[in-house]
């Protein structure tokens, strides 16, 4: 869905007067929902939120801001640790919530559990103003819009600026300079410590949530490849065994098995990790959301890194997009729940959500076309460039598939394997391919 090519420039850092995040912040603490999801609800709309830390405060004062100007009552729940399980626990108990806010590549899996209901747009208030790239993540393959997106991305490139003048280097805009990079930032010395201690690609390569396909991903399609190819009807050939997965399977494996320039330890880590890899000096780019800007800034590491746009690949520099969306859940009491879901796509909701608590950006970037994301953080450049690349280069997973979480668990675990055992990337794509077709028809949605 890229438009073009993003011109590659780095971008300078401004100065954000940002405090360290903390992961006990739970917004109203007194709250039975903080610490059990199926309390009774003392008001109509119980509310579950994918999340952690600050970003219950950031919900919060939008819950307080809906409640003042409707009188609903809203109830949350947020957690990160097995938030889908819990999910699937409370389908069972029949005690779901009314609205789930949870990542867009859950649409597909929450359709199949049948946990979730249709939408129609006209019944959302200001549905009129959601960006049409966001809004089409949240339709399934029959055209059923299942959604309402609330926050949106797409991986940008975060570089060490103090690293690259050091070795008097220039920004990566290609692979190959990426490779160059990374070689450079491992073996001579970026930090000036006289220790062999650095290294120059951060990946979160945990098979765990799929990890290391999200982060692959970009990869994959800046080689001209696939997961699948869609008949526009709903079905589904799986395209990981083509020469550009291939491609892509390799530039990886280089990377880590020949090259050794990714971070030790990748295979194991989450994005938390990673965060503090790139914070500490362990590692030197990070490919990531511009979430990780308030995260980055908040650490000994501001005012040492830039923020460019992700080099190209062989075939274009299409990047991974994702968002989070607000799902109406089968039992829901639908009528606030639309009223709580048009709220939080109006330009104040998507505001707050950027700048209510400053350690909690849980809008990234609006979904409401009217919201200007660098003029919201005055006019950083860092959310100029995060929202170019978003609307030039941001390629969304198969969020629609019936199970596409299944399929990326698989990407997942074949990667894993491969980087850790140096496997051929010829063989291992082949074998994921053969994986996929299986649980295609499984899902009875192969081609």
């Amino acid at each position: 869905m890229t438009s073009g090519r993003v011109r590659f420039a780095a971008i300078g850092l401004t100065a954000l007067a940002l405090t360290a995040g903390t992961l006990s912040g739970c917004g109203s603490s007194s709250s039975p929902a903080a610490s059990d999801p199926n309390a009774a609800a003392t008001g109509p709309l119980t509310v579950w939120v994918r999340g952690s830390g600050d970003s219950l405060k950031a919900y919060q004062k939008i819950f307080d801001a809906f409640t003042a100007k409707t009188g609903i009552q809203i109830k949350p729940f947020m957690t990160l640790t097995d938030f889908e399980t819990k999910l699937s626990a409370s389908a069972a108990a029949h005690k779901l919530p009314d609205v789930v806010l949870d990542d867009a590549a859950q649409l597909g899996s929450f359709e199949t559990q049948g946990i979730i209901q249709p939408i129609k747009m006209s019944d959302i208030t200001g549905s009129d103003q959601i960006v049409p790239t966001a809004l089409k993540s949240a339709t399934d393959s029959q055209g059923q819009t299942y959604a309402v997106p609330f926050s949106a991305q797409a991986n940008v490139l975060l570089i060490r600026k103090d690293w690259l003048d050091k070795l008097h280097l220039q920004v990566p805009t290609t692979w190959a300079d990426v490779a160059n990079v990374a070689k450079a930032f491992t073996t001579q010395d970026p930090d000036g410590d006289g220790k062999n201690d650095t290294y120059g690609i951060d990946v979160p390569g945990t098979t765990s949530r799929g990890y290391i396909s999200w982060w692959w991903s970009s990869m994959l399609w800046q080689a001209g490849g696939d997961y699948v190819k869609s008949d526009g009807n709903g079905k589904y050939t799986a395209t990981l065994d083509s020469s550009a997965a291939v491609t892509a399977a390799t530039e990886f494996e280089t990377l880590a098995c020949t090259d050794k320039v990714i971070e030790p330890g990748a295979l194991n880590d989450d994005t938390t990790a990673t965060n503090k890899a790139f914070q500490t000096g362990v590692a030197g780019m990070y490919l990531t959301g511009p979430y990780a800007f308030a995260t980055m800034d908040a650490t000994s590491v501001k005012g040492k890194y830039i923020v460019v746009a992700p080099p190209a690949g062989p075939a274009n520099a299409e990047t991974l997009a994702e968002g989070t969306d607000a799902y109406l859940m089968t039992d829901s009491k639908s009528n606030e729940a639309k009223q709580l879901l048009s709220f939080m796509i109006t330009p104040q909701s998507q505001i707050m959500g950027m700048t209510a608590v400053p350690t909690a950006t849980i809008v990234r970037l609006p979904i409401n076309k009217n919201v200007d994301a660098a003029a919201v953080h005055k006019g950083d450049p860092r959310w100029a460039l995060a929202e170019q690349v978003y609307q030039s280069e941001g390629h969304y997973e198969y969020d629609n598939m019936p199970n596409w979480t299944a399929l990326r668990q698989e990407t997942s675990n074949e990667l894993n394997a491969m980087i850790a055992n140096c496997s051929d990337p010829a063989s291992a794509m082949a074998g994921l391919n053969g994986k996929f077709e299986s649980l295609l028809h499984q899902q009875g949605v192969a081609g």
